[in-house]
Formats: structure tokens, sequence, C-alpha cells
């Protein structure tokens, strides 16, 4: 079959190790983006990930004929041979080839061992003739961010024949490679650079775009007909359990991730999956976090509140929540929880104003869950002081004004989820009073107030009458707020004046538990996100009659922030779209024919997984960071939401 490029490069898998690690191709496994490896590690989980194996490159010979199983090199204007006729993903990745020519065909399965860093590929060979294949390994030991070609001279490989066992290490890192079949293995040294690698999704993106690869030798077997089965294991250390264990491993928990999760539909069953690669153990706190997304994320402080709900507590999985919630609690300065923490493993950083309040959210949303009180008296302490940093003011500007709204940040800073900031250029300046903020500030007080009931808080022991308080911002956001010539929300209020760019953010005065709008005011709003807004994988960042509209995401990384929030559309957004459309129609149909066109996606970018971003014209291309936490996380919290009613 032929494909073309783009056909290619858009259909990927993505298989994760709950450590930071992870392998990650097309489905064809032609590598398309310097991420796309085999073999990808972190080192300080879940951060310092290293690219170690970018591939395996399959040829079967017969009768003297060679026949690669998989390509490596694309030109971008040509099509080329694909020998893919079947892919699944259910816990462990499956691969279907058929080489029609020589009437073989190959099941290629792929696993890593949740919490190790031990993989597995399997190849099951089918063949009415004897054949021979030879299997190169193409390494690159380099951060994953990279794209270089490496120097030869540093790598170096030591084969132990009676186990079959593979060592190459370069600079203080090695790949330990064990073979293992029932037919005879032979290993031929062979030290040299594979082919150069071409990567068009980096041109794309305006990043370097080609590199080649070490390779030390080929692993050759000679089949006889019938049906033969190679097991490759690969680890850091030289300790290996079989495939079987490991392939074994991942059925059961696929398996476990569906009964906790109450999972039935296949929609659903995928999106739980995916919700699992990004649910990750960070080292430095000893708890669990959420990777925002794959390939290039940490953990961010926002995504993760914003994704709890979703990707935990309504998979099941709260105990997770919680330590989630207590790890960033536990990390705050200043009241301000930390809003990422770098690759590179430096110190996190607290530019942020609503992250901070997504935690009163996604502990809100804990406690519904479980009626767990006990963890919200616990945290009620650290909650209070963060109040307390708000109300009283602290870093970045931050601080609630005479009117009881939250004003944050100033010209220098981007302290929103819109907070694109590229050589010196704030590209959508929102500090002041920004609609969404002072949204989730009075949903906090509300929580707080529900808190302080529940756990009988006696009044002369806290500084707040947050009933009070809660009446005060209420008032105060639809006076500011409220545009009754256009029946919207301003996005931002400056010293006093509403900056009348609509955006989508004003979804959020309907969507939050408590909603600090009017409800006299919700339809009107909902209808006009709906009007200007709504496209079929989430909403876009601006209005297509703006000016400023960017609908097109590609080019360098200046083009590329200059239409992040000014014109593509974000899919998490779909979540509190719904939500507050739910809320104001109780149109059920109108939710689940939204959340059926969603699910389209997919099968497109990572198959099962939700894209960060889509383009703001058709066909909405899927744009940014291929498999997003919270996207997949507001879909599941939405699907959960809708098929529980």
């Amino acid at each position: 079959m032929k494909k073309t490029l783009h056909e290619i490069m858009n259909h990927e898998y993505l298989m994760t190790n709950g450590l930071g690690g992870y392998s990650f191709g097309t489905l064809d496994q032609v590598n398309c983006r310097k991420y796309h490896s085999l073999y990808t590690v972190s080192y300080n989980p879940p951060i310092e990930r290293m690219h170690l194996i970018s591939k395996i490159q399959e040829l079967i010979i017969i009768d003297g004929k060679s026949y690669p199983l998989t390509f490596e090199n694309v030109s971008s204007e040509t099509e080329t041979v694909s020998n893919l006729i079947n892919f699944t993903h259910e816990g462990i990745i499956e691969q279907w080839f058929q080489i029609e020519d020589a009437n073989v065909s190959v099941e290629r399965t792929i696993a890593m061992k949740y919490g190790t860093n031990q993989l597995a590929v399997r190849y099951q060979v089918a063949s009415e003739k004897s054949l021979k294949i030879d299997l190169t390994p193409l390494y690159n030991f380099r951060d994953h961010h990279d794209t270089i070609t490496p120097e030869l001279k540093t790598y170096n490989e030591v084969y132990d024949l009676t186990n079959q066992v593979l060592e190459v290490n370069s600079k203080g890192k090695s790949v330990f490679m064990k073979i293992e079949s029932h037919d005879k293995v032979f290993f031929h040294a062979n030290r040299g650079y594979s082919d150069e690698s071409y990567y068009p999704i980096e041109t794309q993106r305006g990043y370097p775009d080609r590199e080649k690869h070490v390779i030390v030798g080929t692993f050759s077997l000679e089949l006889e007909p019938g049906e033969s089965t190679i097991d490759i294991l690969v680890n850091i250390t030289n300790d290996f359990l079989s495939a079987e264990t490991i392939f074994l491993s991942r059925k059961v928990r696929f398996n476990d991730l569906m009964t906790k999760a109450g999972a039935s539909s296949m929609p659903l069953k995928r999106l739980v999956q995916a919700a699992d690669d990004f649910i990750v153990y960070r080292k430095s706190t000893g708890k669990m976090t959420i990777i925002a997304g794959y390939p290039w994320f940490t953990d961010w402080g926002r995504d993760t509140m914003i994704a709890i709900p979703g990707l935990t507590l309504e998979t099941g999985r709260s105990a997770e929540a919680l330590q989630m919630i207590e790890g960033f609690l536990e990390m705050s300065h200043m009241g301000i929880i930390p809003n990422n923490f770098p690759d590179e493993g430096q110190a996190p950083m607290y530019n942020t104003s609503d992250g901070t309040l997504w935690l009163f959210n996604a502990m809100y949303a804990y406690y519904k869950a479980t009626s767990d009180l006990k963890a919200v008296e616990r945290c009620y302490p650290q909650m209070m002081s963060i109040i307390n940093h708000h109300i009283q003011g602290t870093i970045n500007d931050i601080y609630m004004d005479a009117d009881g709204l939250l004003s944050t940040g100033n010209e220098e800073t981007q302290l929103t989820w819109m907070d694109v900031k590229v050589n010196g250029w704030v590209v959508t300046p929102r500090h002041g009073k920004a609609v969404e903020i002072n949204a989730l500030w009075y949903n906090a007080i509300a929580i707080m107030h529900e808190f302080t009931q529940l756990l009988d808080v006696k009044s002369e022991n806290i500084d707040i009458d947050f009933n009070v308080l809660m009446k005060k911002i209420k008032k105060s956001f639809n006076d500011a707020f409220w545009n009754e010539k256009d029946q919207n929300l301003y996005d931002l209020v400056i010293d006093g004046k509403p900056i009348d760019i609509p955006r989508p953010n004003m979804i959020f005065s309907v969507s939050l538990p408590f909603a600090v709008l009017d409800e006299g005011r919700w339809k009107p709003v909902v209808d006009y996100v709906m009007a200007h807004f709504k496209m079929p994988y989430g909403l876009l960042t601006l209005r297509r009659e703006d000016e400023n509209f960017q609908g097109t995401y590609s080019g360098d990384l200046l083009s590329r922030d200059g239409a992040y929030h000014r014109g593509t559309a974000w899919g998490w957004l779909v979540g509190p779209y719904l939500e507050a459309h739910f809320k104001t129609y109780h149109d059920l149909l109108y939710i689940k024919s939204s959340l059926d066109t969603l699910i389209v996606h997919l099968d497109e970018g990572v198959h099962g997984s939700i894209s960060e971003i889509f383009e703001g014209r058709a066909p909405y291309a899927q744009r940014g960071c291929p498999a997003q936490a919270w996207s997949v996380g507001e879909a599941i919290r939405i699907w959960k939401l809708v098929y529980s009613k």
C-alpha cells in the first residue's frame, strides 16, 4: 500500500512507563519527529529524559531479495510503501505487517513494564519459505529535545555471546539489549552511521529536522518455514523480565484500569488508557503527578489541577488525586503552587495566577467523589493560608482589590493560561482583572465557605467571613465584566477599564461548580461562545472576525507562539463549554453529539489520545503537543457527566 507523508506522520502511537519514559512513533514506524523513539527513559522521574534507541530496522531476506518491514526515510514530496495492515493498543501495542510480495506476515508487539525502564518487543513471523531476518538497532544517546548526529567514537559496545546480551554505552549511559528466540541468533559487528533521518514535523515546527544514528551491529536469525517468535528485551541495567511477563503485566493493568473507571464502551476505554500515560511518579516529591503532555512537557501545576478530575477521580484513582493535591500544596510559596518543573531539574517556577485557584476546584472535586472530610481537614490550613496570601497580596502582583476582585500581574508578566511570551513580546496581555481568574477566585471562596461549614470551623478562628466576601465578589464581577451591548463578558478589566476583546474565557463564569455569573446571563454567554468560538474539537482562542486572528499554527517559534492564543482552538476547553451548555440547557443529546464528534479525533494524531490544540480553520488539523493531559481529562469528565445521567 502506498501512503503519503501526511498520512504517515498524522497517525502515531504512545506507550509510557509511569516514570516519564516512553516509546513513541508513527504506526508505520517511520520516525517523523525528533521525539519519535523506540526507547526514551527518564533519569530523574519524570524529567531528564534521554532518547536512547531511535528504532530497530527490520530487514527480511528471502531467496536473496531484501524486504524492509518498515521505513526510516521519507521524502517530503513522495509516497512510500507501507506494510502496516492493522494496529491496536489495549495495554500492549500490536502492529500487523504484511509483505505481500514475499507472502510474509509479521506481528510486532511493544510494551513497557509500568514503573520500570524495561521494554519488550516481540516479532512473530509467519512465512511459507525459509528466510533471514536482520534486526539493526539505531542508537542516539541525547536529550529528547535535541537533534544531533552523535560522535561515533564515544560509543562502545560489548556483546555477551553466551547470554545474547548487547551492551552499548556512551558518556556514562548504557543500554542493554537481550535477544531471545528458539532460532539461532548471530551478531554481526558493523560500526557506522545510519542513513540520515528526516523529521517533517520538525520542519513544520521550525526546528532542525535531520540527524543520523549510531549502528554498532546487526542481529541475524535464519528462520524455517512456518511461525517463529523473536523477543527483544531492553533495559538501562543488565536485568530482564521475560517478554511474556511484561506483556501480561500490561494486559492486567489495562483490565484493572478499565474496571476502576467503569469503562465499558470502546471510546471511554481508549480515553482511560490514554489517561494512564500522563499519571507518573515524581522522584523529588515522592508523589504522583501529571505530565501535561507528551512528548515535550513536564508536570505543570495548572494542567495538573485542571486534569485531576477527569484523569483520576473519574477513573477511580482518587488516592493518586490526593497525592497530587498534597504534593503541590507542600511546594507552595507565598500562597502560589508551582506552575511547572523544568525538564532539566531546576527549581520550580511560580509564574501562575490560576493554577493555585484550580487546586481548590480539584480539592472540591476530590471531596465530592470521596466524602473524605479528613483529607479536607488536613489540607484546610494550607488552603486557608493561600486565601490569606491572595487577600493580602503576594508575588507577581497578585492581590485582592477593594472591590473583592483579584488583580494579577503587570505588563511584563504572563500569569494566566494564555501565557505566551516570546523574545520579550507578551502575545496576549492579560494583567489586571481577568475574567476566568475572578470566576476561579469566586469559586475558591465558595469552596472554602463550604469546607468551613463542613469542618465546623468557628468564626472566631478565621479572619474571613466567606459568605460576605462571596456576595461582594459576585456583585463586583457582574458589574465589572458584563457587556450589556453585546450580551457577553469582557475578557479583562485594567484599572477599571474593560478591554473589549472577546475570548472564550467567559465560559468559566458558568461552568465552574459555583458560578459567579448571574444565572439570567448564562444563556447569552453560552450562546455567544457557541456562535463565535466553538469548533469540532474545542474552542477558538479568538473570534475569526478579530483582526489579530491567526487560524494557521506553523513555522518557527515566533510564528507559532503568535497564533497559540490568537486563533488556535484548544481541546481542553470543550470540557467547560459542554458543562456550561448542559447547566444552561440540560440538552443531553447535544452534549452526546459533541462528544461523538470529538471521539473521531481518537483515530488521528496519537491514537486514543487528544491533542493540545487545533488549527482555527477547517480541516482543523491537530497541532501542538499531540497527547495532552487536560484535553483527555476533560473529555473523560464530560463523558462521565452525561453518560451517568
